[in-house]
C-alpha cells in the first residue's frame, strides 16, 4: 500500500488545512469493511465506499480510508474475535463494520486511545444506520481497552487469531512449510516495502539514489534495478515517476523480466500482461516485437499508458492483445515467439502484506481452480513457442500446487520441454519466500527484499 496513511494527515476533530477528520475516515472504512466482507476486493470495495460519499472525496480522505481499512482487515481476526467476546449477540453489519476499523486504529496505536473511542461515537451519530448504536460502540470499544493486552494474548491463543488469517490458509502454510509457517504469517501481517524500479533508460541505479539523496530521502539498492524507498509515500509523491524514472514493482517481481533473458529483435509474448509492470520492464531490457496479452478490457487500457509515461514506444513495437491465453485460436497469427512469459493467475498467496484481504477472500478449493487454469494456459501457449525458445512461468504463490508441482507435471507432460538453469541459480526452479526490510546493501544475486514468487524457465526443444 503507497498511502501516506491515517497516522499523518487525519485530525480527530475539526479539520485543519484540508486533513479529513478520523470519524469520516471511519465511515469510509467501515462502507469500504463491508463490502470486502461481502467478498469485494478490497481495493475495489475502498473505490466503491468513495464514489457513495456524502461529497467528493478528497484525496487526503481517500489516502486515509485507505490505510484505515488496510489497518483494519491486517488486525481482522483479533477484532471480530473480541467483538464476539465482548458483545451479547452479533452487531448489526453496518456497527460490526464501524467496530472493526476502530479496534484496528485502536491496535495500531495510530491515534490517542480516547480519540479513536471519541472519532468512532462521532461516526455512529453521522450515520442513519448506526446511530442507535452509538452507546454500544462507545461501551465496547472502551471495554476492549480495559481489556488491554491480556484480552489480546488471550484471543491470540488461537492460532488463527495470531496469525490473522482463516484456518484453512493457516494448515496449507503449515503443511506446506512445516519449519517457516510462524514467520511467513507473521510477514504477512506486516505493511510492505514501498520498492520502486529504475528505468534504465532513462536514469541508472546510483543517479537516481543520488536524486533521492538530494532531495532527504534514505532509500537502499536492493536488486539489479530495485531500489528501497525506506518511507512510503503515495505514487504521485515518488521522486521522478511522473517524469518515467521510475515504477513501483517489487523486486521479486522484476526477476520475472531479468530471467527471461531477451535481446534486441526479439519476439516476445507476456501473457496475463495487465496492468503492464513486467511488460514495461522487458521493453525496458531491449527493442523488442512485444504482444501483451490480457483478457480484462478495463485492466488491459492500463498497459499503454504505462509505457508513454515510461518513454517506451520508441523502443519496443508493442501489440496489446485482448483475449483469453487460454485460446489461441482466436488471437494467435501463427508466428512463433522465442521468449513467452506467463505470469498466471494464482491465489496470490505470497504477497499478502501488500493484500491482507486475500486470505479472506479465498476458499481451500480456489487452489485447485487456480491450478486447472494454470495447466490450461500452459498447455496453450507452450505450442506458440520456437524452437530453443524459452518460456517463464512465474506465480505470486507460496503453495506447491500452483508452483513446484505444476512444473513438474508439465515437465511430465511435455517431453518437448526441458529446464533451463535460471540466471544466478542452480536449477530452473526457484521458490522465493518473502524477506523482511534490511538495511544490508546488496551485493548481487537475489534481491535482498522481496514478496513470495515462484519461477520455472523451460526451454523447447530444437
Amino acid at each position: 500500500m503507497l498511502g501516506a496513511g491515517a497516522g499523518a494527515g487525519v485530525t480527530a476533530s475539526a479539520p485543519a488545512a484540508g486533513a479529513p477528520a478520523l470519524a469520516d475516515v471511519l465511515r469510509v472504512a467501515a462502507a469500504a469493511w463491508r463490502r470486502f466482507r461481502g467478498g469485494r476486493a478490497l481495493d475495489a470495495a475502498l473505490d466503491e465506499a468513495l464514489r457513495d460519499w456524502r461529497a467528493p472525496a478528497s484525496p487526503r480522505l481517500g489516502a486515509a480510508a485507505q490505510d484505515a481499512a488496510y489497518t483494519a482487515v491486517r488486525h481482522l481476526a483479533l477484532a471480530e474475535a473480541v467483538v464476539a467476546r465482548l458483545a451479547a449477540k452479533p452487531p448489526a453489519p453496518a456497527v460490526g463494520a464501524l467496530l472493526a476499523v476502530a479496534l484496528g486504529q485502536l491496535y495500531a496505536a495510530r491515534h490517542a486511545e480516547y480519540a479513536v473511542v471519541d472519532q468512532a461515537v462521532a461516526a455512529a451519530r453521522a450515520d442513519a444506520q448506526t446511530a442507535a448504536a452509538a452507546g454500544f460502540v462507545n461501551a465496547l470499544l472502551r471495554n476492549a481497552l480495559r481489556g488491554g493486552a491480556g484480552l489480546r494474548a488471550e484471543l491470540s491463543r488461537d492460532p488463527a487469531v495470531a496469525a490473522n488469517a482463516p484456518r484453512w490458509w493457516l494448515d496449507r502454510l503449515r503443511r506446506a512449510y512445516p519449519g517457516e509457517w510462524p514467520e511467513l504469517a507473521t510477514h504477512a501481517q506486516q505493511a510492505p516495502p514501498l520498492l520502486l524500479r529504475v528505468n534504465r533508460r532513462q536514469i541508472g541505479v546510483a543517479a537516481y539514489l543520488d536524486l533521492l539523496r538530494g532531495q532527504g530521502l534514505a532509500a537502499t539498492q536492493v536488486g539489479t534495478v530495485a531500489v528501497w524507498l525506506h518511507s512510503p509515500r503515495p505514487v504521485a509523491e515518488i521522486p521522478g515517476f511522473a517524469e518515467g524514472l521510475v515504477s513501483v514493482q517489487d523486486a521479486g517481481a522484476q526477476l520475472a523480466a531479468e530471467w527471461l533473458d531477451v535481446a534486441d529483435g526479439m519476439r516476445v509474448l507476456d501473457a496475463c500482461a495487465a496492468p503492464g509492470g513486467k511488460t514495461a520492464h522487458l521493453a525496458e531490457l531491449a527493442a523488442l516485437t512485444l504482444d501483451a496479452l490480457e483478457a480484462d478490457p478495463a485492466r488491459a487500457a492500463r498497459i499503454e499508458p504505462n509505457f508513454a509515461r515510461l518513454g517506451l514506444p520508441a523502443h519496443t513495437r508493442l501489440r496489446v492483445l485482448i483475449a483469453d491465453g487460454a485460446q489461441p485460436a482466436r488471437w494467435a497469427d501463427g508466428s512463433r515467439y522465442e521468449r513467452i512469459l506467463l505470469d498466471a493467475p494464482c491465489t496470490a498467496s505470497g504477497i499478502v502484506r501488500r493484500h491482507p484481504d486475500i486470505p479472506w477472500l479465498r476458499r481451500a478449493g480456489d487452489i485447485a481452480q487456480f491450478a486447472t487454469r494454470q495447466r490450461a494456459l500452459l498447455a496453450s501457449l507452450w505450442p506458440l513457442l520456437a524452437p530453443a525458445g524459452r518460456l517463464l512461468y512465474a506465480v505470486c504463490s507460496l503453495f506447491p500446487e500452483e508452483g513446484e508441482r505444476q512444473a513438474q507435471a508439465f515437465l511430465a507432460a511435455r517431453p518437448d520441454a526441458r529446464l533451463r538453469t535460471l540466471p544466478g541459480q542452480r536449477d530452473g526452479m526457484r521458490q522465493l519466500l518473502p524477506s523482511v526490510a534490511s538495511p544490508a546493501p546488496w551485493t548481487g544475486g537475489l534481491p535482498a527484499l522481496h514478496d513470495g514468487f515462484f519461477f520455472a524457465l523451460f526451454e523447447k526443444s530444437e
